[in-house]
């Protein structure tokens, strides 16, 4: 698996940007989980979803930030099904943090040799820590890994919102039609296949692929703020749907509704003070624990 990963990750690389839309979480974590069962393939779908949101930009127009987001979820995947499947938000947020200390370790080697012989070290060190991180869950109190297990629905907010604010308040400049194109597909294919429409995997690069050329063929201009203002209510409309949770405060659909469009907000404003996708990451995190311990999420 450490092979594996390190030669997508590796491929995904000397890629131009055409043939970069397939070497995605949301596409790639599925398929990599499925080789390790039908659980795999549920997790794939959860962690890839997750991460393609919250990382996934820096995946299309990397200029500062996170930006193994492809990395992250395979072995969070690989990680997650080999330790037993016990918590998925654990074993996440540790491949997170150990990715993030292994960009800002060795980003200096990119572009050399040696770089991808130390990827593939760094693999084989996670998935041969699988003993250790079982032993961590078998200390871990149930009640902390319940409330990981109760709260792993609501990650999707921190991507959903920062979707909102690039539709809002662009930051990318050098081509908004392709980033539009890519954060439309992956909107609309999270909102499928969170709804076990599994096909919906194969819409993510026709969905990208298809209204970048719809623009590239017609050149119309005004198609760039069609598909900004689109984007914008397709987050707005859609977080409802993807969003998972349970509450004492949200019985109906209305209540449901109202609390994961105010999740959206705040992270919203919080990503217009530059919030970065891993502090929105573990913000969410401590909220929903401490929601969960108060009895606000069940």
């Amino acid at each position: 698996m450490a092979l594996l990963i390190t030669g997508l990750v590796y491929a995904r690389r000397q890629l131009d940007f055409r043939g970069k839309v397939l070497f995605h979480p949301i596409v790639l974590a599925p398929l990599v989980g499925s080789l390790l069962g039908s659980e795999g393939f549920s997790t794939g779908i959860t962690i890839g979803v997750i991460v393609e949101l919250i990382w996934g930009s820096n995946l299309v127009d990397y200029n500062a930030g996170f930006k193994y987001g492809l990395l992250v979820s395979l072995l969070a995947v690989t990680l997650t099904i080999l330790s037993g499947n016990i918590s998925l938000v654990l074993n996440l947020s540790l491949v997170v943090i150990l990715s993030f200390a292994f960009q800002e370790t060795f980003e200096f080697l990119e572009g050399t040799k040696y770089f991808v012989l130390v990827l593939l070290m760094f693999n084989l060190l996670i998935l041969f820590s699988v003993p250790v991180v079982q032993g961590l869950l078998g200390a871990t109190p149930v009640q902390f890994l319940s409330e990981l297990s109760i709260i792993a629905g609501l990650f999707p907010v921190v991507g959903l919102a920062i979707f909102l604010i690039q539709g809002l308040k662009p930051l990318f400049h050098r081509d908004n039609i392709w980033y539009y194109s890519y954060a439309l597909a992956t909107i609309i294919t999270s909102i499928l296949v969170y709804n076990n429409y599994y096909w919906g995997l194969l819409l993510f690069p026709i969905v990208w692929y298809g209204l970048y050329y719809l623009w590239n063929r017609t050149n119309i201009l005004e198609l760039k703020d069609y598909f900004r203002f689109a984007l914008i209510g397709l987050v707005v409309l859609t977080t409802p749907l993807i969003l998972n949770f349970n509450s004492l405060y949200s019985t109906s659909n209305l209540q449901h509704i109202l609390w994961a469009e105010a999740l959206l907000a705040v992270f919203a404003v919080l990503r217009l003070f530059k919030l970065t996708g891993i502090e929105g990451y573990f913000i969410l995190a401590l909220v929903g624990i401490v929601g969960a311990r108060l009895g606000i999420f069940i």
